[in-house]
C-alpha cells in the first residue's frame, strides 16, 4: 500500500504547541464574536503498541494519523499534537457550534479506517471533546482546558464526541479553584513534587545531568494534568511564585545530592509567561544565594515560543541570567518557529532535539536529515546538542555516530523521585 501522503500545506497547518493559544487569541481578536471551536482528539493506543519495540510502528501510525487530520481540515483550521496520543484542533470563523459537531463526528469516523503498516490494518480509537468560544471560554487556555476535559467525558462515557455542557464548565471553574487553593498550599509548605530523567553522555555514558519536572499527583484532582496546574497558575498570577518554589526545591534537592559528591547539570523548566518578568534573575540570584549552590550547574530550559512574544524583554531577562553565571537551553527545537542563525541572538549553551524527530529517525530519511543537521549546525555554533525521547539502543548508537552529545529518554531512566533518581544513579554508575 503505497504512505498517504500529507497534503502540500501540511506544516502550514500544523503550529507548535506554544503558539496555540497565541492562534487562538488571534482570531478570537479577527473574528469578533463569531464562534470558533477548540477540539482535543484523544487518540487511544491500541494494546499491541503499547511495548518499546512497537514504537516504530506506532510512529507510522501517527503519521498517518497526522495526513489524515490534515486532509479533513479548512485551510483556515489548524491543530498542534501535545503528545503522541493528544491533538488540539482549533476551528475559526464557524458559522455555528453544529459545524464543530459535524467536524468531530468526521475525525473520529476517519480515525476509525483502518491503515496498512508493518503490523498489518491498524484501527485506533478516539474521543473528541469540543468547546466553542465565547459559549465555553474567553481565552485560549479556557477553551482547551474545556475541550480536554470534554475529551475525558467522552472517553468515559464511550461516545465519540462531547460538548462541554454548561454544569460541566461550572465543574472545570471549581476544579481550577481547587486547583489553584492547592498549589497555594504546596507553594507556602514547601511541598511540590519534582521529579528528575537523567541525562547521559554519549561517550562516557555516565550521567551528566537531569531535567527537573514538576509532578502533579492531587488525589482531590486526579484529572488535572501538569501543564493544567501551570496553565491554572499563569491565570491566577501564580506563575512567579510556583517557579520561585520549583527552582528552591530543585537546589534543595541538587545541594543535598552534591553532599554526596553527586556533581551534576540541573535543568529547570522556564514558562514562557516568567521570560516577560524583569524580575526573574532577582529571584534566581535569591535562591542561589540561599542555598550557597553554583550558577553555572543550573541550566533554564526555554520553548521556543518564546520567539512570538516580546523578544527584546525576554533578551533582557535572558542575558541577566546568562551574567548570573547560569546556562541557558532551548527545549523542543525544530518544533517552532527559530533558525540557528536566528538563535544567535540568545545567549544559549544548548539545544535539545524535539523528540519527535527522534523517534522517527531510524525510519524516517527527512527525520534523521533534521537531527543531523541540527547537531552538525550546534556544534558550529559552539552549543552542545541534548537528543530527547531516546527509548531503543539502536536509536542511541546512531545518535552517537552522528556526533550527538547527551540522550535523555526512556531507554535510561523516566523521570523519578529524588529517592529514587539517587538509587538509579548508584546502579548506573556501579557504585
Amino acid at each position: 500500500m503505497v504512505a498517504e501522503a500529507p497534503p502540500p500545506d501540511f506544516d502550514r497547518r500544523c503550529i507548535p504547541r506554544p503558539a496555540l493559544a497565541e492562534f487562538i487569541a488571534s482570531e478570537i481578536a479577527a473574528t469578533k464574536s463569531r464562534p470558533l471551536a477548540v477540539l482535543m482528539v484523544n487518540i487511544s493506543r491500541p494494546r499491541h503498541f503499547e511495548s518499546l519495540t512497537r514504537t516504530s510502528a506506532w510512529d507510522v501510525k501517527l503519521r498517518v494519523i497526522d495526513s489524515r487530520i490534515a486532509g479533513v481540515l479548512r485551510a483556515t483550521d489548524r491543530y498542534a499534537r501535545l503528545s503522541d496520543e493528544k491533538l488540539c484542533i482549533v476551528l475559526p470563523v464557524l458559522a455555528s457550534g453544529a459545524q464543530a459537531m459535524l467536524a468531530a463526528a468526521r475525525i473520529t469516523s476517519m480515525l476509525q479506517e483502518p491503515a496498512i503498516g508493518d503490523t498489518g490494518e491498524v484501527t485506533v480509537r478516539s474521543s473528541v471533546g469540543i468547546t466553542i468560544y465565547p459559549d465555553h471560554g474567553s481565552d485560549g487556555d479556557e477553551l482547551v482546558r474545556g475541550a480536554d476535559m470534554a475529551s475525558q467525558v467522552a472517553a468515559d462515557r464511550g461516545e465519540d464526541f462531547h460538548t462541554l455542557l454548561p454544569e460541566e464548565r461550572v465543574d472545570m471553574q471549581r476544579m481550577d479553584a481547587d486547583t489553584e487553593g492547592q498549589l497555594m498550599h504546596a507553594i507556602r509548605n514547601n511541598e511540590l513534587v519534582v521529579h528528575y530523567q537523567p541525562q547521559v553522555d554519549f561517550k562516557t555514558r555516565r550521567c551528566v545531568g537531569v531535567e527537573a519536572l514538576l509532578r502533579w499527583p492531587s488525589a482531590a484532582t486526579p484529572q488535572v494534568t501538569t501543564a493544567m496546574a501551570i496553565s491554572v497558575a499563569e491565570q491566577a498570577g501564580l506563575i512567579a511564585p510556583l517557579t520561585f518554589a520549583v527552582i528552591n526545591t530543585v537546589l534543595r534537592d541538587a545541594v543535598r545530592l552534591r553532599k554526596q559528591r553527586v556533581d551534576l547539570m540541573w535543568s529547570i523548566n522556564l514558562s514562557t509567561k516568567m521570560l516577560s518578568d524583569l524580575e526573574l534573575p532577582e529571584i534566581v540570584l535569591q535562591a542561589i544565594e540561599t542555598w550557597d549552590f553554583p550558577a553555572d550547574r543550573v541550566t533554564f530550559e526555554i520553548t521556543e515560543g518564546v520567539m512570538i512574544g516580546d523578544i527584546e524583554r525576554s533578551l533582557t531577562v535572558l542575558n541577566r541570567l546568562r551574567a548570573l553565571g547560569c546556562e541557558l537551553s532551548i527545549d523542543d527545537f525544530g518544533t517552532g518557529y527559530s533558525s540557528l542563525a536566528y538563535m544567535k541572538r540568545f545567549p544559549v549553551q544548548e539545544l535539545k532535539i524535539d523528540k519527535s524527530f527522534v523517534a522517527n529517525m531510524l525510519t524516517s530519511q527527512g527525520d534523521r536529515q533534521i537531527v543531523q543537521t541540527v547537531i552538525d549546525l550546534s556544534h558550529n555554533f559552539s552549543l552542545r546538542v541534548v537528543a530527547e525521547g531516546v527509548e531503543t539502543v539502536e536509536t542511541f548508537d546512531e545518535l552517537k555516530t552522528m556526533g550527538c552529545d547527551y540522550a535523555q529518554g526512556y531507554l535510561f531512566s523516566p523521570a523519578l523521585a529524588l529517592d529514587d533518581f539517587a538509587d538509579w544513579l548508584k546502579r548506573h554508575h556501579g557504585h
